[in-house]
C-alpha cells in the first residue's frame, strides 16, 4: 500500500495504479485492503480523513453519493463497497486482460506470472524467466479442467509457490467461466482451505 494524495482526475480517468479512496475507520476499506495484501497486490490508498478533497472524486464516481471505499482500477472502471468475491472476479478479470495483451512467457523481474501452456497441457508459475510450479491439466467438453499433478522443482520448495500457482488457475479459470476437477491431492486440499474458491468444483 502506497498512501498517496488525492487526484481530482481520478473522478473521471483512469489512474495508473489500483487507487483505493477510503478511511481506516471503514470495515469495507479495512476488508479491501486485508484482501489486496493477502495477494500481493500493489495499491495507491487515499485516505479521506487526510485528505478530504478526496471526497469530490467519490461523490463524483458514485453519482453523488458518499460511499467507500471506492477503487478505481487501471482500466478506468471502479467498484464501491466491493464483497470479496467482486475483488475477486475483478482481479481475474484483469489478469486475463492482460495475458491477452501479452505475446510472451517472459515475467518482469520480481513479480511471478501464471501462464497457461496448452501445447504442454500444464499451468506454469514463472518468476524471473524460471519456471518454479507446474499443474498438468487436460479439458473436458463444457469446460472442465482435470488437474491430475501439481509440481514445484525441488530448489523452489517451501516457498509457498505450489499455493501460489493454485490461485492464478483458479484465478484463470474463474474469468474463462470454466470449472476444476483436482484430482491432484494438493489442489483437492487447496480447494478445501479455500471455501471460496469451491463454486469451481465441476
Amino acid at each position: 500500500m502506497n498512501p498517496v494524495a488525492p487526484t481530482p482526475e481520478h473522478a473521471t480517468a483512469a489512474p495508473e495504479k489500483i487507487t483505493m479512496y477510503g478511511a481506516d475507520w471503514c470495515g469495507d476499506c479495512l476488508r479491501a485492503k486485508a484482501f489486496f495484501d493477502a495477494h500481493d497486490v500493489e495499491y495507491d490508498f487515499v485516505d479521506l480523513v487526510e485528505h478530504a478533497g478526496g471526497n469530490d472524486v467519490v461523490l463524483t464516481r458514485n453519482g453523488g453519493v458518499q460511499k467507500i471505499p471506492v477503487i478505481i482500477f487501471p482500466d478506468n472502471s471502479h467498484l464501491t463497497e466491493p464483497t470479496t468475491p467482486e475483488l475477486e472476479a475483478k482481479m481475474a478479470q484483469l489478469k486475463a486482460d492482460t495475458d491477452t495483451d501479452t505475446d510472451t512467457d517472459e515475467s518482469t523481474p520480481g513479480t511471478y506470472t501464471i501462464n497457461e501452456n496448452r501445447d504442454e497441457g500444464r499451468f506454469e508459475l514463472h518468476h524471473d524467466g524460471q519456471i518454479l510450479s507446474v499443474a498438468d491439466f487436460s479439458e473436458r467438453s463444457g469446460g472442465v479442467v482435470v488437474v491430475p499433478h501439481v509440481a514445484t522443482d525441488p530448489q523452489h520448495r517451501g516457498l509457498g509457490n505450489a499455493g501460489r500457482l493454485m490461485d492464478g488457475v483458479l484465478d484463470i479459470l474463474r474469468a474463462s467461466d470454466r470449472k476444476i476437477v483436482p484430482i491432484c491431492p494438493f489442489a483437492a486440499n487447496h480447494l478445501r482451505e479455500n471455501p471460496d474458491q469451491q463454486d469451481l468444483l465441476a
